[in-house]
């Protein structure tokens, strides 16, 4: 008898007890939550469960965790009569020693089992505490298996950081010693964080060690006394451009119909895309200005300058006001120096070192430095409040708002796009401001009298405003782009890049939409606007995925990102040169030939043919990734043939040796960029020859001794027609003809360690340098440099 019963009790204690002890007594229905709707309608003390039988080991991976931290409400819980009002379901205490199975998934977010079966009863009582050691337990497990990297997409960004030590030192005898850390390069005295174009030219290491080699085994002997010479003649030239400073500023204010063009260019162009000014009021100012020069106030003088200094970059193909340009930027910076800051303080004031910034890169004054001046810039634009929306200032008019709120963003948009260039951290914290968007307004929408309702253009109406608008709907993705590369505590996994890399073309896509809306209305647009926007954008998918690009040459699991940094960068050539692909511009051409017929009037390929900043940067970086990608091409192909690439980048990069050249004709006096781009587009078709060993050696050193003298010839005939020039300072009045046969004065010795190759700067390698040397002092603008 015995026996029946205890065979009757094992048979109904299978099913497992889901209710709570005093619903189970009650015979009530129970809603399973902790506690229980009956206990808490009957103010019950006490609320518990039976704990289920023992169950498995292996069963603790098979539990379905929420949180991947702890809960405060869980891990702050330390008495056995109370458990987190955060878990919403029946608490199951789990026994992991027990003799029996239990195949039974339980959540631990409150949600039934999805199967459960029989087990058997430790006892009537119920441990919190036990349940809470579990809860931990699951999720300290889960916490280190999510940490644990389970492929290739996890590996980090630092590749090998188990094999390699935390800073390496690579010496080379032309470029002195790199140090390389984690995302980061330093180079002397300058720290370059993973955006900056340096932390890839490892990848470039076999052609450099070419004429490394040759170099030190004094097989291109020639090459050395030809550069040498043409570094002596770029610094008699740069000599030639350094102003003639006078104490007082606008006395080089070219006539009106010049100054026309320089003002409608800059408007037409970047203060279409990056807003600063507000145009009727500055066109006012203008016209007072021409009417009466003397009396004219001081800032908008140097704010006039600035704009002509920017659209001077575009007013013709050969650059012909550079000097006066660069005098205009000279004249700001000793403005925003002189004594009395404090009246820089104004909304005049911060337009003046916006366009500082904007000009030191148009005309190449310290262009790789503007991140500098730009993190003075924001400082001061906090000191005045810029960071908060003006609703939270006192009142102010309509203008006013809408000017604090476009130079804002303005400001925003240089710190992220100086960030990218010099290697920098952004140093934006969207919690540290408030300002809103700019409103969608015409410029004469605003004006000093305007204190009434306001009255909003609706998205679709294109206005003044609409092109700051449509990059500002892609700032976050960018910004976080820019900060998983450049901050010091990023580290951030394959699968981390993907992330941003998805959040990023999300934000194109919205982009790309947000101007479809203009198509069909009567204003549009610009070609210009569309190409800098896209120009501007795309650079960041392709920084996103170049610190993989190298890898990816052995390492599959990049495939994408070499994908992607590959067409990023042919399209960002095509956005600027749109025939380059089928039709590029001549190897070599003349030097009386300054690619008017492929600049025309384009002001983008003006800006990146005469310009430098980013309109340099971002091809140079791209030509680099186009040159890589091509040897890489030609290497792996293993056919019975010869090697055949890509026509379409092979195409771009000839066209890029051609824009390089295209630049010394223009004005530029650092020879190095073009000499490198030539011996990588000697090395991409040698290889589709079928060269290899020496043979490949000897015709990249050729293209670039070949390379060396076309730039020296083009130097030499600039600095002879202007060797008897009035302006030219003492320095550079020296014998030229002594200058041509020092011959024997330019043997090889140590002193020519960087006589190639000198990393410290981005016109080190890709061809361009600041038109700032030959300081006069005072004052000494050498922080400029």
């Amino acid at each position: 008898m015995n026996e029946t019963q205890n065979s009757k009790t094992d048979r109904r204690r299978r099913r497992p007890a889901l209710s709570c002890v005093s619903c189970r007594r009650s015979k009530i229905r129970c809603d399973r939550n902790l506690p229980c709707g009956a206990c808490v309608r009957s103010k019950h003390k006490t609320c518990v469960y039976e704990p289920q039988g023992p169950t498995r080991q292996s069963d603790i991976s098979s539990v379905t965790v929420g949180p991947l931290q702890p809960t405060d409400g869980v891990s702050s819980i330390d008495t056995e009569t109370t458990v987190s009002s955060g878990t919403s379901g029946p608490a199951h205490a789990h026994h992991v020693d027990g003799p029996h199975e239990d195949h039974s998934t339980h959540s631990l977010t409150g949600s039934t089992p999805v199967d459960s079966t029989s087990s058997q009863i430790q006892g009537p009582s119920f441990d919190v505490r036990s349940l809470l050691d579990r809860i931990r337990e699951l999720e300290r497990r889960l916490e280190e298996h999510t940490e644990r990297p389970s492929g290739p997409r996890s590996v980090p960004r630092t590749f090998n950081t188990t094999t390699e030590p935390v800073v390496a030192t690579y010496p080379s005898y032309l470029a002195g010693e790199l140090h390389t850390m984690n995302k980061s390069v330093m180079s002397k005295t300058r720290y370059l964080g993973q955006s900056h174009w340096m932390n890839q030219i490892g990848n470039f290491k076999s052609v450099l060690d070419i004429f490394d080699r040759n170099i030190r085994d004094k097989k291109s002997e020639p090459i050395v006394v030809l550069i040498n010479k043409a570094k002596a003649m770029a610094r008699t030239i740069k000599a030639q451009r350094t102003p003639q400073l006078s104490p007082k500023f606008g006395n080089n204010i070219p006539p009106r119909e010049i100054a026309d063009k320089l003002v409608d260019g800059y408007l037409r162009t970047l203060e279409s895309v990056i807003r600063v000014l507000h145009v009727p009021s500055f066109k006012k100012e203008y016209e007072n200005f021409w009417l009466s020069p003397e009396s004219a106030d001081l800032t908008f003088v140097i704010l006039l300058q600035l704009v002509m200094a920017i659209g001077s970059a575009i007013y013709d193909e050969n650059f012909t006001l550079r000097t006066s340009a660069v005098q205009w930027v000279y004249e700001a910076q000793c403005w925003l120096i002189s004594p009395v800051p404090k009246t820089r303080l104004t909304l005049s004031g911060l337009q003046v070192m916006i366009l500082l910034c904007l000009a030191q890169e148009a005309t190449s004054v310290g262009p790789d430095l503007v991140w500098i001046p730009v993190g003075q810039l924001m400082r001061t634009a906090i000191f005045m409040g810029l960071h908060r929306d003006p609703k939270k200032l006192p009142k102010m008019n309509r203008l006013r708002v809408e000017m604090r709120r476009r130079l804002w963003n303005t400001i925003l948009e240089l710190a992220l796009q100086t960030s990218v260039d010099s290697g920098g951290p952004p140093q934006i914290y969207p919690e540290e401001y408030d300002t809103c968007a700019p409103s969608n307004y015409d410029d004469d929408q605003l004006t000093d009298e305007d204190d009434g309702p306001a009255n909003f253009n609706p998205p679709q109406r294109f206005t003044d405003t609409s092109m700051a608008l449509a990059l500002r709907t892609t700032f976050s993705a960018r910004l976080a782009i820019v900060r998983s590369l450049n901050d010091v505590g990023a580290q951030n996994t394959y699968d981390e890049t993907i992330r941003l890399h998805g959040q990023l073309s999300t934000a194109y896509k919205s982009l790309s939409q947000y101007l479809q809306r203009f198509t069909s209305t009567d204003r549009q647009p610009t070609g210009f606007q569309r190409r800098f926007v896209d120009f501007l954008v795309r650079r960041y998918s392709m920084s996103l995925h170049l610190p993989y690009f190298g890898p990816a040459m052995s390492e599959p699991a990049y495939a994408f990102s070499r994908k992607n940094v590959i067409e990023m960068a042919a399209k960002l050539w095509s956005t600027v040169f749109p025939s380059a692909a089928v039709n590029p511009r001549p190897h070599r051409p003349p030097p009386n030939d300054t690619g008017q017929t492929q600049a025309g009037e384009d002001d983008l390929a003006r800006f990146t043919l005469c310009a430098g900043g980013l309109f340099r940067s971002i091809l140079s970086q791209a030509s680099m990734v186009i040159g890589l990608e091509l040897q890489f091409q030609l290497q792996e192909d293993d056919g019975l043939g010869l090697p055949t690439p890509r026509m379409d980048l092979l195409n771009r990069l000839r066209d890029s040796a051609s824009w390089m050249f295209h630049r010394i004709l223009i004005g530029e006096t650092n020879i190095k960029g073009y000499m490198f781009t030539a011996g990588l587009l000697a090395q991409a078709e040698a290889l589709m020859n079928g060269l290899k060993g020496a043979e490949l050696e000897e015709t990249i050193v050729r293209a670039g001794s070949e390379a060396v003298r076309e730039c020296f010839e083009v130097l030499k005939q600039r600095l002879e027609s202007k060797v008897d020039d009035t302006t030219t300072t003492p320095d550079a009045q020296f014998n030229f003809d002594t200058m041509m046969a020092m011959d024997e004065d330019w043997e090889y010795d140590g002193s020519m360690q960087n006589v190639l190759f000198d990393f410290t700067s981005i016109e080190s390698v890709l061809g361009v340098t600041p038109d700032t040397g030959g300081m006069m002092a005072p004052p000494d603008f050498s922080q400029w440099q």
